[in-house]
């Protein structure tokens, strides 16, 4: 496609490596990925999988072994020293555990990075209490970190990630460390930012239900190898490599099928009167569900004589209630 028809991407990996000299095996391995600007980003996989290693040679903490890194069109390796300052400060990093400084305030967390850049105080206060309003925190500006919960840390981590005005924002493992409610809420408002801002957001996590909640594209590591990457949607509904199958499995429950019986997953538009009965129908019952916005993931007992073509035909437009995951297995 010619370059005035593509839209210009916010990130571009070609052939990049980078090798510790402690590792016997490369970090990163010949990764070629292109992230479309303005979107959401899951870089998921096990740990050791790369995934920490691509946040710091995107964020300019690292640098590649090999291959080339752009950003927005750009090769920081080629940007003189004041031009690399100014390409980090409009990339935004949230890191898992916060890293706040417990002698600041809230608002002086905030303002810290503007603080670094020689922002005069009245702007960058201005400022910083825009993001603290914007997240919900404008009446903890003068509490400090010891006195927050852990979603209250994590959106002043937010606020002071955006406080330069990045276009792209980068969340490592922003929510493993929160419990099931608070995570939803910072994903919540990492995907309402990303929209209001036109950012793009990379979110890397071990987590599939972070990536199906908050992302539009996905991207799977596996030792330092890209194993495969897509539209979330397409990637959920047919994944193709055994990384990603067991990623998506991975909340398989402890559940031993009878005789006769299967247990399957299988993704569900809903939960409504029309599913339930159908499944009702079909003799399954719902053993473990967990909603996400492509719909329900749902493992289902069910008799083993429910043929594909019973599940298949209820993806059709008549009753789109229930799509068969290419996951399912019978066991």
């Amino acid at each position: 496609m010619s370059s005035d028809t593509a839209p210009l991407a916010a990130l571009t990996f070609e052939h990049l490596s980078k090798t510790y000299p402690n590792q016997a095996q490369p970090a990163l391995n010949n990764l070629n990925l292109s992230v479309p600007r303005g979107s959401r980003l899951g870089i998921i996989g096990r740990s050791g999988a790369g995934k920490s290693t691509l946040v710091r040679l995107i964020s300019g903490l690292e640098q590649p072994e090999s291959g080339r890194l752009l950003i927005d069109g750009e090769n920081p390796a080629q940007l003189s020293a004041a031009q690399r300052r100014n390409r980090q400060a409009r990339t935004g990093l949230v890191f898992q555990h916060f890293n706040l400084l417990l002698q600041r305030t809230v608002l002086g967390n905030v303002t810290l990075p503007l603080e670094l850049q020689g922002v005069p105080r009245a702007e960058r206060e201005r400022r910083a209490l825009a993001l603290l309003d914007k997240v919900g925190l404008a009446p903890y500006a003068k509490r400090y970190p010891a006195q927050l919960s852990g979603g209250q840390k994590q959106r002043v981590g937010i606020a002071r990630a955006l406080v330069t005005n990045p276009t792209l924002l980068l969340a490592d493992e922003a929510t493993s460390a929160l419990d099931p409610e608070t995570s939803a809420s910072i994903l919540q408002l990492l995907t309402d930012l990303q929209r209001e801002r036109d950012l793009t957001l990379v979110i890397v996590t071990h987590q599939m239900e972070v990536v199906r909640a908050a992302t539009t594209h996905v991207a799977v590591l596996d030792s330092g190898h890209l194993v495969e990457t897509g539209d979330t949607r397409q990637v959920i509904a047919s994944p193709q490599h055994p990384v990603t199958r067991a990623l998506l499995e991975a909340h398989r429950p402890a559940v031993t099928p009878g005789n006769g019986q299967m247990l399957r997953l299988v993704t569900l538009a809903n939960l409504g009167a029309q599913t339930l009965s159908t499944l009702a129908r079909l003799q399954a019952s719902v053993v473990q569900a967990q909603a996400h916005p492509l719909g329900v993931d749902a493992w289902l007992l069910l008799p083993n004589t429910v043929s594909e073509a019973e599940l298949g035909a209820l993806s059709g437009a008549a009753a789109p209630a229930l799509k068969l995951s290419p996951l399912a297995e019978v066991l």
